[in-house]
């Protein structure tokens, strides 16, 4: 979304993209094909249209920035020069904050909150389970990515088990007492799938402490309280992607402190920080707040022909 805004300010300015992933997989309608409404050629996007603009699009990881000297390095060698940059290093999981989740286990309990495998992963699991299995989703406190996103999975999960296994359960075991949009949701699960769904807030034993991936067990705060379900879904916390953390954008809070009327950072001139990874105050961590971050970042206002 930047780099197209940024074409649309100035048709001669340099702007390449670099980007790891041959193709985008939307997280937010990550949820659509968990529902069974959607498969994921439905929510999977390429880069043509970028390139049609004229923006260049490379197939690399940024393996390090140079703020000083104002130059990304890739994993393929080569380096970029920029007079502006702008990153968007989304989350990478706190893998230590929940004992027994690692990498390792998330291939037997999926967080499925990073579009793509996991995705498809958490789908066949839900295939798989029997009628009458029992679903736990475990949600992290704040900040998190998409605040309401776990509670739109819980909708869309409970709408494929009515239509598919109508003898199922679905609990959530939250780190939290409250969540954005709560009654909207509440009265929606209580109108479509009485019965079906449970939500445990951290206070009454919600929050998971530890998790044993070989049995699909958690262990909540609470008297270390134990559930097993037939496919277990752990949102572990999260915080700036990798990237952030390196190229030294991150304060103590493990996010990016920004200058909110530019999403500058405040820590390096020169770089603007925008999606999931920013702090930018009241605005949540969502692709909605993403995209128009994206389309506000004043480097769109530059006069001068900078690359991006």
């Amino acid at each position: 979304t930047c780099a197209k805004y940024l074409r649309g300010y100035d048709a001669e300015i340099g702007i390449t993209l670099v980007e790891a992933n041959p193709q985008y997989v939307t997280c937010p309608g990550s949820n659509w094909v968990l529902g069974g409404l959607r498969g994921m050629a439905d929510i999977t996007h390429s880069y043509d249209r970028l390139k049609a603009r004229g923006i260049d699009v490379v197939a690399a990881r940024v393996q390090g920035i140079d703020a000083d000297q104002r130059r990304v390095t890739l994993d393929n060698g080569d380096t970029l020069a920029y007079d502006r940059l702008v990153v968007g290093p989304g989350i990478e999981f706190k893998w230590d904050s929940i004992e027994g989740y690692d990498e390792k286990a998330a291939e037997v309990l999926p967080h499925a909150y990073k579009a793509g495998p996991q995705t498809e992963l958490l789908r066949k699991q839900l295939e798989a389970m029997r009628d009458g299995g029992v679903v736990v989703i475990s949600i992290p406190g704040d900040p998190f990515r998409c605040p309401p996103g776990p509670y739109e999975r819980a909708s869309l999960i409970a709408h494929y088990l009515k239509t598919r296994k109508p003898k199922s359960k679905l609990l959530l075991l939250d780190a939290k007492d409250k969540f954005s949009k709560q009654g909207l949701f509440q009265a929606a699960w209580e109108e479509r799938y009485p019965g079906m769904i449970e939500w445990v807030p951290g206070t009454q034993g919600g929050k998971v402490e530890r998790v044993v991936a070989d049995t699909r067990t958690l262990y909540t705060q609470e008297g270390m309280e134990s559930h097993t379900g037939d496919v277990v879904n752990v949102i572990c916390p999260h915080h700036a992607g990798a990237l952030a953390h390196t190229a030294g954008l991150t304060d103590g809070s493990g996010w990016c402190p920004v200058d909110q009327a530019s999403f500058e950072s405040t820590l390096h001139p020169n770089i603007h920080v925008i999606g999931d990874a920013c702090i930018a105050g009241a605005m949540p961590k969502s692709g909605h707040s993403a995209n128009n971050q994206a389309k506000m970042c004043e480097i769109g206002r530059a006069s001068c022909r900078e690359r991006v």
